[in-house]
């Protein structure tokens, strides 16, 4: 690999300069979402909720085939109604989950349940447009080199919306996640915290789908938290090394993607997993250096 290539691509003029700085952003505020995700072990959401945003698009799609469209049939129409499809499938699946959680149960099998469905149902409901077929072929290859001026503006919008969040309350986020009885003693209002993270949460799924696809918004969810986590000594650690594993791996997807040519969502997600492999691996190293070794009997 050409190493002057990081420093043409971060060039302003570089002619996809849209998908480098996308991918950075996904990578920095996903993982920001997904520590969380992995703090009150929910990390099969992040599997089961972008698929169920997937399904909400297939199935503006196809209303769209129908004949229902917004603005008049226009693509900024579409795209709206599509963006709406995602934000409220997810909201709809996060409710529910909430709702069922409190009743206890099996939540792993719920959550399979889920993933099954809302994938089957993304299927038939694509089957109905043939356009729609196709944009969902790109969704889940993740070809963030497709996006947009429009959808670039609105992923800063709302991904900075949401990253801002996550640090202006990450004190009620932390205590309501770590210790809910705690929080109430302390008079905090838990179910309007848990409101706003689940809302939070279901707002960078729908839409981090819609943009760059299921496999790259479940892969930055969950991979960098987790390589992150054996190095962290508190939650702002844990927060900061997951944004920085997220985005290196973002941006040695694009570079391995722009020089061999191969699709960018995979390349990324395929980075951030030898980032957790790695992680994996020093840890070991480390424990085993540290470790005395044992006597041998007399």
């Amino acid at each position: 690999m050409n190493p002057g290539l990081l420093l043409d691509i971060l060039k302003p003029g570089f002619l996809l300069h849209h998908a480098v700085y996308g991918s950075l952003v996904v990578g920095l505020v996903c993982p920001l979402v997904g520590v969380y995700l992995l703090l009150r072990r929910l990390v099969f959401w992040g599997v089961a909720l972008p698929q169920v945003a997937a399904a909400g698009i297939s199935f503006a799609f196809l209303l769209q085939g129908l004949g229902l469209t917004l603005l008049a049939g226009s693509e900024a129409g579409e795209r709206h109604l599509a963006i709406l499809g995602s934000v409220l499938f997810t909201a709809a699946a996060v409710l529910a989950l909430v709702l069922l959680e409190r009743r206890g149960g099996h939540p792993e099998g719920r959550l399979g349940a889920l993933y099954a469905g809302a994938a089957a149902l993304a299927i038939l409901f694509t089957a109905g447009n043939a356009q729609g077929e196709i944009e969902m072929l790109g969704l889940l290859k993740g070809e963030i080199v497709a996006i947009s001026e429009a959808d670039f503006h609105a992923m800063l919008a709302v991904f900075g919306l949401v990253a801002a969040g996550f640090i202006v309350f990450q004190r009620e986020f932390l205590l309501v996640s770590y210790d809910r009885d705690m929080a109430a003693t302390l008079g905090r209002r838990v179910l309007l915290w848990d409101a706003l993270l689940y809302g939070l949460i279901a707002l960078t799924i729908s839409l981090g789908v819609m943009t760059v696809g299921p496999l790259v918004i479940f892969g930055f969810l969950v991979l960098p938290p987790m390589a992150a986590l054996p190095w962290a000594r508190g939650m702002l650690s844990l927060s900061g090394l997951a944004c920085a594993v997220g985005a290196l791996s973002a941006l040695a997807g694009f570079l391995a993607s722009y020089a061999y040519d191969l699709p960018l969502g995979p390349a990324a997600v395929c980075a951030a997993a030898a980032a957790l492999l790695a992680s994996d691996i020093l840890r070991r190293l480390v424990r085993a250096r540290i470790q005395p070794n044992p006597r041998p009997d007399p």
